[in-house]
């Protein structure tokens, strides 16, 4: 599989609008929510690693004000492989119970054949499971189109990667963009959770 150009932008901005969806895949209205990225550094020293990319994660109420601010860690390795900091420990450890440290998970990886999945990570019954679950990723071997996106105000569909993050219970599907650098739709189908929940990429602006 050919190495992504993936390199994110200090001061680069995005908008993204979140629903849950009902039985038949349509949006639900009164479930909607903004958040936005903010790129704060690209440079960062961090949980034994160089190069980390430090976003801003803002999430806003129906009335547009500030309703809770975290920060996310990425990363790209030498093969164009890109992790994320706590992405297991986030996603799984709250809706599960389960005691997972946070490390650096692998989310997309470039450097395997195509087609092929690799391990993002091997949860043990330390965590607080029955017996080990494996947790596989996947890259679709085509790209897809995603969108319409507002880049710079000009409307687009941005070219992306499809990667589907699975183990029982767990079925994570997000885009992957290279320009601009984004996840421009996530999906999480899981069966744990309520409601299938639809993140898209509203905007995105770079810095002037």
């Amino acid at each position: 599989m050919s190495k992504p150009t993936f390199g994110f932008t200090p001061g680069a901005y995005y908008s993204f609008d979140n629903w849950q969806l009902n039985p038949y895949g349509i949006r639900i209205p009164s479930s909607y929510y903004r958040n936005s990225w903010t790129v704060a550094d690209t440079g960062v020293s961090l949980y034994d690693a160089r190069g980390v990319v430090v976003i801003v994660d803002s999430t806003f109420d129906s009335t547009g004000t500030t309703s809770m601010v975290d920060s996310l860690f990425f990363r790209v390795d030498e093969h164009g492989d890109l992790f994320q900091f706590g992405f297991l420990a986030s996603l799984i450890a709250e809706r599960e119970s389960l005691t997972i440290t946070p490390k650096w998970d692998r989310i997309a990886a470039f450097s395997v054949p195509n087609g092929t999945s690799w391990v993002v990570a091997r949860l043990d019954t330390s965590t607080g499971l029955g017996s080990e679950q494996v947790v596989v990723g996947n890259v679709s071997p085509t790209k897809q189109y995603v969108g319409p996106v507002f880049v710079n105000d000009e409307e687009r569909a941005v070219l992306s990667y499809r990667i589907e993050i699975t183990k029982p219970h767990l079925d994570y599907i997000f885009w992957l963009s290279e320009a601009p650098p984004s996840l421009p739709r996530v999906i999480d189908d899981s069966d744990i959770i309520p409601r299938t929940t639809l993140k898209e990429l509203k905007s995105y602006r770079s810095p002037r």
